[in-house]
Parts: structure tokens; C-alpha cells; sequence
């Protein structure tokens, strides 16, 4: 599952509506049931899948999946130069 596939993924079970229900670039804000909650919960999954550490203020800073997807590829990205480089 590609990045924007398992970030809407995390968003509709977290939001217990279908994959389908979330396009990749709607607001999540207008999502329902959508809160703060919620994006924290979204953050510890996409840690926990990606093996990343991502600063809670991006969940609040992006609008869409297809942003928050772009910022996770970015830190994983980040990661594997600073792995290659250790």
C-alpha cells in the first residue's frame, strides 16, 4: 500500500467511515467527526506503520491526505539519507 493509500486508510478507521469515504484531497477538517483527538491518534499510527517520529503540529499544518502523505515520504526519505550516511 503506497503512502496516500495507507494515510487515508489510518484517516477512515480512525473516523470509522470507509477508505473511500476520504478523498486524497478533501479537507480533513470538513471529515465527520474529524478533531483534534482524532489527529493525534492518526499520528501514532502513521509512526507506528512508517517507523518515523512525526512532530504533532504537522497533523494540524497539512489540510489533506495527499499533504500529510507528502510529509511522511519526506521524513522517511530524510531517515534513509541520515541511515545511509551514518
Amino acid at each position: 500500500m503506497d503512502t496516500e493509500n495507507s494515510v487515508r486508510h489510518f484517516v477512515a478507521h480512525r473516523l470509522g467511515i470507509s477508505d473511500e469515504e476520504v478523498a486524497f484531497d478533501v479537507d480533513l477538517r470538513s471529515l465527520p467527526q474529524f478533531d483534534s483527538i482524532h489527529a493525534l491518534q492518526i499520528v501514532l499510527d502513521v509512526e507506528e506503520h512508517f517507523d518515523i517520529e512525526v512532530e504533532d503540529h504537522v497533523v494540524f499544518e497539512v489540510r489533506t491526505v495527499r499533504e500529510f502523505a507528502a510529509v511522511i515520504n519526506q521524513i522517511v526519505a530524510v531517515q534513509a539519507d541520515s541511515a545511509v550516511t551514518s
